[in-house]
């Protein structure tokens, strides 16, 4: 078996050493896929052009039709990637051991480094935000596979912290709050720069920091929710 898969490997090189054509078409299609993704977040989909892409990645124009059909099936090919990476880099915790409190500093955690992430990988935060913004035929598919499965954990920690019954409807809104607590250090970074001190940011506007005046936050409002809500609540009279 290992001498067959060495021939293989050297049946992909002529004796001079350059690459066979399909070595060469595997690079082409990596090649396209690391410049799209770039381009897909700083354009927007409708923006983005396989032009731009392919020129992006030195390669023929007509590459992206016969790796991927099309535009859409580039893009689809693009947020499959994103996914597997983003699972391996940021896998929703697991958490059934845990109490719920520190389930969801754990889940807060999770958000703030999806979407704080500063690294070359940071397009890849700002093609999902854009997708929320400007929905293409894949957004559903984006919403059930990156989100939901953080969102039900979510929401069903905090139904778990809330000390009485609330409507589903009550406690998905408590949900809601937590993320855009988080969010908000994604799409307000630039104000908060101008607005707090370097130093500052660097003692008390880490991930670790955030994670724990949010979930502070959102437990003080588990403790006391229940008792407002039914004081703002109008009467089915």
């Amino acid at each position: 078996m290992a001498n067959s898969v060495s021939n293989s490997l050297q049946s992909q090189r002529n004796p001079e050493g350059e690459i066979r054509p399909n070595e060469r078409s595997h690079d082409t299609r990596s090649r396209i896929l690391a410049a799209a993704g770039p381009v897909f977040a700083a354009q927007g989909y409708a923006g983005a052009t396989v032009r731009e892409i392919c020129s992006t990645a030195a390669v023929n124009i007509a590459s992206v039709g016969y790796h991927f059909g099309d535009k859409l099936g580039l893009y689809r090919q693009v947020i499959h990637d994103l996914r597997l990476a983003r699972a391996k880099r940021f896998p929703t915790p697991n958490t059934d051991l845990q109490q719920p409190q520190d389930t969801l500093q754990a889940l807060v955690k999770t958000l703030l480094a999806r979407m704080l992430i500063t690294e070359e990988a940071a397009w890849e935060t700002e093609l999902l935000m854009r997708e929320m913004q400007n929905p293409t035929p894949v957004f559903e598919s984006i919403v059930e596979v990156f989100f939901r499965p953080l969102f039900d954990q979510l929401t069903e920690t905090l139904r778990l912290l809330v000390k009485s019954e609330l409507p589903t409807h009550t406690v998905q809104h408590l949900a809601f709050s937590t993320v855009g607590q988080c969010l908000y250090y994604r799409v307000g970074a630039q104000a908060i720069q101008v607005l707090i001190p370097e130093q500052e940011r660097d003692a008390y506007y880490d991930i670790e920091s955030l994670a724990q005046h949010i979930t502070a936050v959102m437990l003080a409002a588990c403790e006391n929710f229940a008792t407002s809500q039914q004081q703002i609540e109008p009467s089915d009279s």
